[in-house]
C-alpha cells in the first residue's frame, strides 16, 4: 500500500489487514508508530499503556498457536477471515500487545478509553507509513497461557493485541455505507436498529 499523508484520506484507506508480506518491519518506522501511540490523548494525561513488542519466533509461533485455538474454537470450520487471506501469527512480521494497568486484577471503562485511542494512533501511524494493521481481542479466550508466555505481572492487563506489517497486496479504501445509516438526531430512531 502507498503511504498517505492526507487525514481524511487516511480514514477512507484504514482497513483490517490480516495478511502481511514477509518485508521486515525496520526499527524506525515501529518507532513511528508507537510514537504516534504514545501521543494520544489520555484520561488526566496518565499514559496508562505498555507496549510488548513480539517479533522473536520462538515467542511468536507459540502465541500463533494460542490464537489458532481461540479462532478455531470460536469459529470452528467456518472461519470468516480465511477468505481474506489471514494469516497465522507466526508470519506476522510484529505483534505489538498494548498493556495497561489493572489494580486489583480489574481495568475500568475509563482505561479503555484511555487505551483505545493510543492503539488508533499506532494503527493510523502503520497505515499512513504504508503498513497495515489490525486489532484482536479473540485471544482472551486463551489469556493465561498468553499472559504466562509474555510474562505479564500481576496487576497488568492486555487490552489488545496488533498485528503490524507491510500488506501482502495492495488495498483499495474501505467501504461504508451512507453515514445517514447511522447517525440520529436528539433521540434513538428505532428506524436505525
Amino acid at each position: 500500500m502507498q503511504p498517505i499523508s492526507d487525514a481524511m484520506s487516511l480514514f477512507t484507506h484504514q482497513r483490517a489487514v490480516r495478511a502481511f508480506s514477509d518485508r521486515p518491519v525496520d526499527d524506525v518506522t515501529l518507532g513511528q508508530i508507537l510514537q504516534a501511540a504514545l501521543h494520544a490523548p489520555s484520561s488526566q494525561n496518565g499514559l496508562p499503556w505498555r507496549f510488548i513488542v513480539v517479533r522473536d519466533a520462538a515467542v511468536k509461533d507459540p502465541l500463533s498457536d494460542l490464537y489458532e485455538e481461540c479462532y478455531a474454537q470460536v469459529y470452528g470450520e467456518n472461519e470468516p477471515d480465511r477468505a481474506e487471506g489471514r494469516e497465522p501469527w507466526s508470519k506476522t512480521p510484529v505483534l505489538v500487545a498494548v498493556c495497561v494497568p489493572a489494580p486489583n486484577g480489574r481495568t475500568s471503562m475509563m482505561t479503555g478509553a484511555s487505551v483505545y485511542p493510543a492503539c488508533q494512533n499506532a494503527m493510523l501511524a502503520a497505515r499512513a507509513l504504508g503498513l497495515g494493521s489490525v486489532l484482536t481481542t479473540l485471544w482472551r479466550l486463551k489469556k493465561d497461557p498468553i499472559y504466562a508466555l509474555l510474562e505479564v505481572p500481576e496487576g497488568w492487563e492486555i487490552a489488545a493485541i496488533l498485528a503490524l506489517g507491510w500488506p501482502d497486496r495492495a488495498y483499495g479504501p474501505n467501504r461504508r455505507p451512507p453515514l445517514e445509516q447511522f447517525v440520529m438526531h436528539n433521540r434513538w430512531d428505532p428506524a436505525l436498529q
